[in-house]
């Protein structure tokens, strides 16, 4: 499945009938402001199941993500990750993330974790002592971030 672009989704709310990935994307730029919770949901036993959000926020850009994970009584043997990853490209931008989890099952595994993070000065200088400008190597380093 390709990434979902968070300012297209309409329902915050996921149920998660089978196995697979799902990649969700958001770019904050200027001053853009995106706050919100999205529930993911499993109901059925045998899942396995990865969620990445992924946000890249540009100058004054605001991102308040809470993404719940929730396995619900019956969901037995489920496998399931829930990951928030933020690249901050501006000084000025802000990221609050809380991934959470809710498990209603006991013989479950799952798990949660989040990063907010600058893009690292030695890898941009690296890509800009091989020729590209600044803005190349930006360029190059965020779409690596988004794959």
């Amino acid at each position: 499945m390709g990434a979902l672009d968070l300012n297209k989704i309409e329902n915050k709310v996921f149920n998660i009938q089978e196995g697979g990935e799902l990649k969700i994307i958001y770019v904050g730029e200027k001053n853009s402001y995106w706050q919100d919770v999205v529930k993911f949901i499993v109901k059925n036993p045998n899942i396995k199941y990865n969620i990445t959000i992924k946000a890249v926020l540009w100058e004054n850009a605001y991102f308040d993500i809470e993404a719940i994970l929730r396995i619900e009584y019956g969901a037995k043997e489920t496998d399931t990750y829930l990951r928030i990853n933020c690249l901050m490209m501006s000084d000025k931008a802000q990221a609050k993330v809380i991934p959470s989890l809710e498990i209603m099952e006991d013989a479950v595994k799952s798990g949660h974790g989040a990063t907010v993070s600058s893009i690292d000065s030695s890898q941009l200088h690296y890509l800009m002592s091989r020729g590209l400008s600044k803005h190349q190597a930006e360029a190059l380093i965020v779409e690596g971030f988004l794959k």
